[in-house]
């Protein structure tokens, strides 16, 4: 059965000195294999964080809140970072800055091709924005063969205006989360309701049908998922319509997009 994870739950401990961190799913956590590990990290202005990825590991952070530097690279809310395979990094933070952190322990089990001393920085705000084709949903790849140069992860972000919902199904081949960055909606998951509200983690196995929708009239509910490993097969609930994704052309912040794609369904196409 998918987990559902309250942030307001989850104690904070000091990590480094000016760090905190709330463990949302670990290796320890009940019913999970440990393919992915999950923490919010909460840095005071000039505080510094080491990072270091095992042999076989894959992270990536994502800037919430906040900006500062990682090894000289700018880092703000619109940026994520991909850390592997024995990099180590560091992190300074600018203003007091609040950051998603992911692990994937044997990310090199899912693709044993990855590099060694993996980073790199993925600007998501250049991004195309992609329209759902039923309904007013919104998409900005995050993750993707295309972005990170493997499929041992695959992630995007969605959101949900008011009134949006989206389609049943479910996922065969991959596990995979959504963590609400903003706003609040509904989890539908095997027909029962479940609220999520900004901060919470829902984590979803195999073959669990799921839908959203955001019953506002006037807030946004905006999330983050992420698939591990990034191959998988959507199976469609009966009577559902295929998620279908139109490219606008356009990023987050009205520009021409940096890249092009072609129309395609979810979990299919070159992205």
């Amino acid at each position: 059965m998918a987990l559902v994870i309250r942030s307001l739950d989850v104690p904070h401990r000091a990590l480094a000195e000016k760090v905190t961190s709330q463990e949302l799913l670990s290796a320890h956590t009940a019913t999970t294999d440990g393919r992915v590990e999950i923490s919010i990290l909460e840095i005071s202005e000039l505080g510094q964080l080491d990072i270091t990825a095992q042999a076989s590991e894959l992270i990536w952070i994502q800037i919430l809140s906040g900006a500062g530097a990682i090894n000289d690279e700018p880092a703000t809310t619109d940026h994520l970072f991909v850390i592997g395979m024995g990099a180590v990094v560091q992190f300074v933070s600018t203003t007091e800055s609040r950051i998603f952190m992911a692990r994937v322990p044997l990310a090199s089990s899912y693709d044993p091709e990855l590099p060694k001393n993996l980073f790199f920085q993925v600007d998501w705000s250049v991004e195309p924005v992609l329209n759902s084709e039923h309904d007013t949903r919104k998409r900005i790849y995050l993750a993707s063969p295309e972005l990170w140069g493997t499929d041992a992860v695959k992630g995007e972000m969605i959101i949900y205006p008011p009134g949006a919902s989206g389609a049943e199904h479910h996922h065969i081949g991959a596990e995979h989360f959504q963590y609400i960055i903003s706003g609040s909606g509904v989890a539908v998951l095997d027909g029962e309701e479940v609220i999520l509200e900004t901060g919470d983690l829902l984590y979803n196995f195999e073959n669990e049908p799921h839908w959203f929708h955001n019953p506002h009239a006037s807030e946004d509910m905006v999330f983050i998922e992420f698939f591990v490993p990034g191959e998988s097969q959507t199976i469609w609930s009966p009577g559902a319509n295929a998620c279908g994704w139109i490219p606008t052309g356009i990023d987050t912040k009205g520009r021409q997009a940096a890249r092009q794609l072609e129309y395609h369904v979810h979990g299919e196409g070159k992205v």
